[in-house]
């Protein structure tokens, strides 16, 4: 399961193996877009979409997991570590390659969906003029007409730019990226970029709005790392598609491209009566500011339309410094002339004559600054007026500019001091400058720390006042000095291997005394909680627990057939309904795991255990041969606490004229003890009935000589079916009798019991005959404690004597509840009647009961699996499901009792 090792961990950090968006849904990749569109055509057309929904949902799986495939295609395959950044691939199962428009005669199972392959995207084009794309309301799908020149060789980034990073971590017009640094810096270089700085609420501080992340130094202390990275993302908008928007040139969001506006109403008429209208824009040096005529059109009474009157009269347009308000640039009025697209003049003279008059739409001025800055923009104007509104004018600027790919007011793509030199490839680039980043590998020894250790790296505390201040300290800096070392032996090589090997770090990590420590004992207060967290005493996740149960009983709680995506890719009950429940997350709203058990998690187990151990027995007891048990090879059910040895005797004898001696032998202590015959398989129909007749009971010892002899006659009666009959005792049903017998001396003793029987039926009556003495010095409580050494091995990883508390706590256990059932009067002695949930588990007859299911399809196509019952229920029938010394019951529970022991449920 080292695949799924790897999957699972790298999706608790990643965060990516999400189920509730699709990932690959746009026109952008055409062949998926054409699929779609015939898919979805012809289930419209036939009114079945199964086809379109299981294509569907196989394709986003592959696009789902790629992050994830990535890293464990990289591991498994000893590459070095530093590709799952700097692939020139993606991973992709056959449905998410195709849709990729990538060749897929490579992949060993073109129906596997969870087979993955290095891939790549080779039919992606950008949207432009000549896309033509029509939607389909009717099919909810896209027809390409035609996809236009754009076509794209997508440049791959390893992780960093797969659809579901991008997605897992989206930008928006005001963040600019900035998530996906953060996260990036986070999984790749250790870096928290939250906590790397103190934030100050000083609000005289944060009052700054010119710009604030370029310039006030409470901001730039993260932003000047942050902001650089966020620009190497610059082609991926906020969905994750490459240079998304139209044209297909960049990624930039409408609203930095659309001018930053505020509306002024004029009110000035005359010269007289002008108006100074001031804003603060961010320009660059070579910058552009707009000038709009809001309300220029109007419609007078009779309703005619146009430009009646209602214009603007400029008498100075400046551009004032923000801080000072220094004069730094007056547009001259010929620069309107050139820019206003020649919707004005400039009336040329002195005081109310020595204006501009503007009566077009928008201006856009281009200006030359001293530097990248917020500036005023200032206009003394007034206006012609008309009708009832005033007239209104727009002030605004942006800094986009025809071909740019990145934001202006953003420092420029780089990493650590480094511009980005390709503005296409700048997320390439920053793969490679990354895995050069000696911080990489510390962090990629904390980003699997928590899989190995069950808990993060420990961080140093922040509040000296803390009681636990030293010891928590002490144990940053000792785990610190730890992952410094790992992170040395991984950029060369551990022990002679190859540098940057995933393996080799995750192999060093469990040789390391922080997994390898059990119990610490200090009487240092500041070492032990410096220690607290060593040793991997770690929660199971749900997913291993499922696993474990299942590797160690061959049983799993829940299990199903079904696997394809859509069903959440949860095959049991563990990682399924009681996923979250069992502190499990959805890499959505629940993203972290629980490390410690809570109170509903105990019931969780506590269901986990008391469900599974019946089914478990019932397997291992009942259907499978010793040799292909997984827990309770070499003991039967006859073996109790009090039982010596037995022996089960088929009778083939059918009259007292025939009467046969069934003997056994074994080792008896001194002292009393009890011969217990069981008949097991009554039958009766309407012609015959199965009964057995016992006569006498003879122990010998060694020498052949008789030392107790009884004559079973004699016996009282146990039921209305089993009691003496003339000169033997009859058993004519399925029950059991107990003789009194006293052993004079230790030694071997031979046990003889003289009986015939009345046939009928298929089978001969079997008779079980087992020596009982007391719940401690037995060989069946040898036999028993035996066991549970083995199964504490098994299932708990503890290494025990037969004496040791552990298993003398789980024997005590194991009499109690075996007195009990054996006392009380309502128990079950056939153990089918105990409505074991084996049916949760829909390979539970795997190895035992060929075609034991039946796989169904419905009109619309969907397939599932169900139990054959006739044939199941028939086989069953022909199963002995007695339980006369009640022992598969016990064992029943003192399984159950293991399966919750917190060694078990942690690793």
């Amino acid at each position: 399961q080292f695949h799924e090792f790897l999957i699972r961990a790298a999706n608790d950090r990643l965060l990516t193996d999400r189920n509730d968006f699709g990932i690959i849904d746009r026109v952008n990749f055409v062949e998926f877009a054409r699929e779609k569109y015939r898919l979805r055509k012809a289930a419209y057309e036939s009114g079945n979409d199964s086809e379109y929904w299981q294509w569907f949902n196989r394709v986003q799986h592959g696009a789902r997991r790629a992050p994830l495939e990535i890293v464990a295609y990289v591991a498994e395959n000893d590459l070095p570590y530093t590709e799952i950044l700097t692939a020139d691939y993606i991973m992709a199962n056959p449905w998410s390659a195709s849709a990729y428009g990538a060749p897929t005669h490579h992949f060993e199972d073109p129906t596997d969906f969870d087979e993955f392959k290095p891939s790549s995207i080779e039919v992606y084009y950008r949207t432009g003029e000549e896309f033509e794309a029509e939607y389909d309301p009717v099919l909810g799908a896209d027809r390409i007409i035609s996809p236009g020149p754009l076509s794209t060789e997508y440049p791959h980034a390893g992780i960093l730019n797969t659809t579901m990073f991008l997605r897992r971590y989206p930008t928006t017009a005001t963040n600019r990226n900035r998530a996906r640094s953060r996260w990036t810096y986070y999984h790749f270089l250790g870096l928290d970029i939250e906590k790397s700085a103190s934030r100050t609420t000083d609000p005289d501080a944060l009052a700054d709005t010119n710009n604030p992340t370029m310039s006030n130094p409470a901001c730039t202390v993260c932003h000047l790392v942050m902001d650089p990275v966020a620009g190497a993302f610059q082609n991926y908008g906020d969905e994750g598609f490459y240079k998304d928007q139209w044209g297909g040139v960049d990624s930039l969001d409408g609203f930095y491209k659309r001018p930053t506006e505020e509306i002024f109403e004029i009110e000035a008429g005359s010269w007289a009566e002008r108006q100074t209208f001031s804003t603060e824009v961010w320009l660059p040096r070579d910058g552009r500011f707009v000038l709009r005529h809001v309300n220029n059109n109007y419609c007078d009474d009779d309703g005619r339309c146009g430009t009646l009157g209602r214009d603007f009269r400029l008498d100075e347009i400046a551009v004032r410094d923000a801080g000072s308000g220094a004069l730094v640039q007056r547009v001259e009025w010929a620069v309107l002339d050139e820019h206003c697209l020649y919707d004005g003049q400039y009336n040329r003279g002195v005081g109310a004559t020595d204006h501009y008059q503007w009566w077009g739409w928008d201006c856009e001025i281009p200006v030359v600054l001293p530097a990248d800055d917020t500036y005023t923009i200032e206009v003394v104007a007034w206006a012609d007026q008309a009708g009832d509104e005033l007239a209104r004018l727009a002030i605004g600027a942006t800094p986009y500019r025809e071909g740019d790919t990145w934001y202006r007011d953003m420092r420029p793509p780089g990493f650590n001091g480094r511009l980005a030199p390709d503005s296409d490839n700048s997320a390439r680039w920053l793969a490679q400058q990354i895995v050069a980043d000696e911080r990489f590998a510390e962090a990629t020894v904390k980003f699997w720390w928590p899989a190995i250790m069950g808990s993060e790296v420990a961080e140093p505390p922040e509040d000296e006042g803390d009681a636990d201040f030293e010891g928590l300290l002490l144990a940053a800096n000792a785990q610190g000095a730890e992952v410094e070392r790992l992170a040395r032996g991984f950029r060369r090589g551990f022990r002679g291997g190859p540098a940057y090997n995933l393996k080799g770090l995750l192999v060093e990590m469990v040789l390391s005394k922080w997994f390898r420590a059990d119990a610490i004992e200090d009487a240092n207060p500041v070492r032990n909680v410096a220690l607290r967290d060593a040793g991997a005493r770690r929660l199971l996740t749900p997913e291993e627990l499922a696993r474990k149960t299942a590797a160690l009983t061959g049983v799993q709680w829940g299990r199903g057939l079904s696997q394809e995506p859509w069903d959440g890719r949860w095959p049991s009950a563990l990682t399924g309904e009681y996923r979250l429940l069992y502190g499990g997350i959805d890499s959505n709203g629940i993203t972290e795991r629980s490390r410690d058990i809570t109170s509903v998690m105990a019931g969780v187990a506590r269901a986990h255990a008391t469900q599974m151990s019946c089914p478990i027995v019932m397997r291992e007891l009942y259907l499978l041969p010793d040799s292909e048990r997984f827990l309770f090879s070499g003991i039967e059910r006859e073996v109790t606490p009090v039982s010596e040895f037995s022996a089960s005797f088929e009778i083939e004898s059918r009259s007292r004229a025939e009467w046969e001696t069934l003997s056994m032998s074994g080792p008896l202590t001194a002292g009393p003890k009890t011969v217990q015959l069981s008949y097991t398989n009554d039958y009766a129909d309407e012609s015959a009935d199965r009964n057995v007749y016992l006569d006498r009971l003879v122990v010998r010892d060694a020498g052949g000589r008789a030392v107790a002899t009884r004559e079973l006659e004699r016996l009282a009666p146990s039921g209305d079916c089993n009691q003496p009959s003339g000169d033997a005792y009859a058993l004519w049903c399925s029950g059991s009798v107990g003789v009194s017998i006293d052993i004079p001396v230790a030694g071997s003793y031979a046990i003889e019991v003289v009986a015939w029987a009345e046939q009928a039926g298929d089978e001969y009556p079997r008779l079980d005959v087992t020596v009982a003495s007391d719940t401690r010095g037995s060989a069946g409580a040898s036999a028993i404690r035996s066991k549970l050494v083995e199964l504490h091995e098994k299932l708990l990883g503890a290494r025990v004597t037969p004496h040791s508390p552990d298993v003398e706590a789980a024997y005590r256990l194991f009499v109690d509840v075996w007195e009990r059932k054996r006392g009380a009067e309502d128990t079950q002695t056939d153990f089918r009647s105990r409505l074991c949930d084996w049916g949760r588990d829909i390979r539970f007859w795997e190895g035992i009961l060929d075609d034991a299911l039946i796989e169904y399809e419905n009109e619309d196509g969907w397939r599932w699996h169900e139990y054959d019952w006739d044939h199941v229920n028939e086989f069953m029938d022909g199963i002995d499901w007695g339980d006369h010394d009640y022992t598969a019951q016990t064992w029943m529970v003192v399984l159950a009792y293991l399966m919750m022991d917190y060694r078990y449920l942690y690793l």
